[in-house]
């Protein structure tokens, strides 16, 4: 098979990428929005076009095919055994992670978060009338970790949900298996579900650690997880709309089914489609993203690193760097930025004003672009 060339660019403007709107200006480049710059592996497509050969497309339920393709997926990559009866399919972890969090009690209970993080995970809590309650991450050995002290002093009769995000979106830290174990021991201790999105399962840069799903982690207390899942990170289907979630309990999964009715959308047929096929074809266009994506990250570490004012740890997991931006002597290092040519997420976005996260799935010379812009605003500074 003929190795996928991920320094070929790929021409997105003028087809309506949310990404490459978002900035009117040319010259500046989008590096936020977490989508990738690579063609998706070409089975996906033709598996697509070969559906689109059928003149009906129609409401579609999840093809048993798919069904024994994620039950294998889990077990292969994952070590983790699961019933086909415990899949829950979705248009998105997002609408996943809003229906939950109906569940989360009444109004006016509580739902914790681990912070900084994925902006969603902040916003829907109190549009579901639930209170959210801010547990901060703690930075120990140049990486950031559950501070569980803090987490069971957070903890309430109100205290109903547990967001994680598994890996940690923006901080790109892997939880170890001990530390997801206590986590889940935590809520089973309390009786507080617990929601994982774990949608950047599948991009581990680690050279040695490996994922761990939370319902694996403690198949005793797996009853407690909600665990949801996307191939959309996995092979740059982002905007395909195909999740799901694992929801080993029955009546969990069954109140789930009940949250999601009539306000989350059915999977498209077309997202089925190329779920299936990425899951059947893509995994060695994505042994080849990961091999690239390592050596982003290592030029964007060393090149950060080597600027003054701005620093950047080891991303575990993720194709996000998570930018320190702390000694930056402006009100608005995002603005700085932007204005600079580069349109990066602001760290406020996700509970720290501190960073700046900048998406690196990108090709090498767009990085290195990106990176001269952000290197020449900066050395104004010093």
């Amino acid at each position: 098979m003929k190795p996928v060339n991920f320094d070929l660019p790929v021409n997105r403007r003028n087809t309506s990428s949310i990404k490459w709107n978002k900035y009117p200006d040319t010259n500046v480049i989008p590096m936020w929005v977490a989508d990738m710059e690579f063609a998706v592996e070409a089975k996906i497509i033709e598996a697509m076009n070969n559906r689109l050969e059928h003149p009906v497309i129609g409401y579609t339920s999840a093809p048993p095919e798919l069904i024994t393709s994620v039950v294998d997926y889990l077990s292969d990559k994952h070590s983790w055994s699961i019933d086909r009866d415990w899949l829950v399919w979705l248009p998105g972890v997002v609408p996943g992670v809003a229906a939950a969090c109906t569940m989360a009690g009444n109004a006016g209970d509580e739902i914790l978060v681990f912070t900084p993080i994925y902006h969603p995970l902040l916003q829907i809590p109190p549009m579901k009338d639930r209170d959210r309650v801010d547990v901060p991450l703690q930075y120990v050995d140049k990486r950031w970790t559950i501070d569980f002290n803090a987490f069971e002093r957070a903890i309430t009769k109100r205290s109903k949900m547990l967001l994680l995000c598994s890996p940690h979106n923006p901080t790109g830290t892997l939880f170890s298996d001990d530390e997801l174990r206590r986590v889940v021991e935590i809520c089973a201790a309390n009786n507080i579900l617990l929601v994982s999105d774990e949608i950047h399962c599948d991009l581990v840069l680690h050279k040695t650690k490996t994922h761990c799903p939370t319902g694996r982690v403690a198949t005793d207390l797996q009853n407690h997880v909600l665990t949801l899942m996307s191939p959309s990170k996995t092979f740059n289907l982002a905007g395909s709309n195909c999740s799901f979630a694992v929801i080993p309990d029955a009546t969990i999964r069954e109140r789930f089914t009940k949250a999601c009715l009539y306000t989350v959308p059915i999977v498209p047929t077309l997202s089925y489609v190329a779920a299936q096929a990425a899951y059947r074809h893509g995994w060695a266009w994505h042994e080849g993203l990961i091999d690239y994506l390592r050596g982003n990250l290592d030029t964007l570490r060393s090149a950060v690193n080597e600027l003054p004012l701005l620093s950047m740890d080891d991303t575990e997991a993720t194709y996000l760097g998570w930018i320190n931006t702390s000694e930056m002597p402006v009100a608005d290092p995002h603005e700085f930025f932007l204005k600079a040519g580069v349109g990066l997420s602001p760290g406020a976005q996700f509970g720290d004003a501190n960073f700046q996260r900048l998406n690196f799935a990108c090709t090498r010379e767009q990085l290195n672009q990106a990176i001269e812009k952000i290197s020449r605003a900066v050395k104004t500074l010093a």
